[in-house]
């Protein structure tokens, strides 16, 4: 994949995400979805509804195959099963590399919500409110692990990234492309505003999503730098 294509994709799901906050702008903040045994699951104790949610949409999502290609992967693999769905795939399998942890992602979700949604709580929509919260931590999460392959795009262009694998810090800095940055925070905001949300919340959500990127993108290479390192197989 090149990195146009890549960028193309990051821009949709870019314009997905913002309108996915705003569905769940809509709804209240509705705490108790994300308290565990606040809102209680027969047969799980200790999960929240919004863990449950995510659960099941991840679980429908496998069924369909989506996790057998290669750029998505899971925020929760643990409750995974392979898909019977048989199709040719023509994505390159990369070296593989974990995502951000998944806590880190809800638990900066979790913090912007009380800036996006009225306070209060509304048990009539606790399972929209549900729904909106995993499909669009599934985006972010998406838009996020794509820096695989973005980073997998830009070694291509340029092998001498590989030097930098022991210098975290200068790699980061290498692989940066303020010019870009700037434009889908600015992109962002102007769809923030078409929506009618704070463009500022939603600056403050991908400069976040741009940082956990680049971090993916940086362990990607420092992956890739270790398996080439690997003395030959006898």
């Amino acid at each position: 994949m090149n990195l146009a294509d890549l960028r193309a994709k990051l821009d949709r799901l870019n314009e997905q995400i913002v309108g996915r906050f705003k569905d769940r702008s809509w709804f209240v903040l509705n705490q108790a979805v994300y308290t565990p045994d606040a809102i209680p699951i027969a047969g799980r104790p200790g999960i929240s509804l919004m863990e449950w949610s995510l659960e099941g949409l991840e679980r429908y999502h496998a069924s369909l195959g989506r996790f057998d290609v290669p750029d998505q992967h899971p925020l929760m693999p643990e409750v995974i099963s392979p898909s019977p769905v048989q199709r040719r795939l023509d994505l390159p399998r990369l070296p593989i590399i974990a995502p951000p942890p998944r806590d880190q992602l809800i638990r900066f979700y979790i913090s912007v919500l009380p800036r996006l949604c009225r306070p209060g709580d509304d048990p009539h929509y606790y399972g929209e409110t549900a729904y909106a919260d995993a499909d669009l931590l599934a985006r972010m999460n998406e838009r996020i692990y794509l820096g695989a392959f973005v980073a997998h795009s830009k070694l291509e262009r340029d092998p001498a990234l590989l030097q930098l694998a022991g210098q975290p810090d200068a790699l980061r800095a290498l692989l940066r492309d303020p010019r870009r940055e700037a434009g889908v925070v600015a992109q962002a905001q102007d769809a923030a505003r078409r929506y009618d949300l704070d463009a500022d919340l939603i600056a403050e959500v991908f400069r976040w999503m741009i940082e956990q990127t680049l971090d993916l993108e940086v362990r990607f290479l420092q992956q890739v730098a270790a398996l080439q390192s690997l003395p030959p197989r006898p």
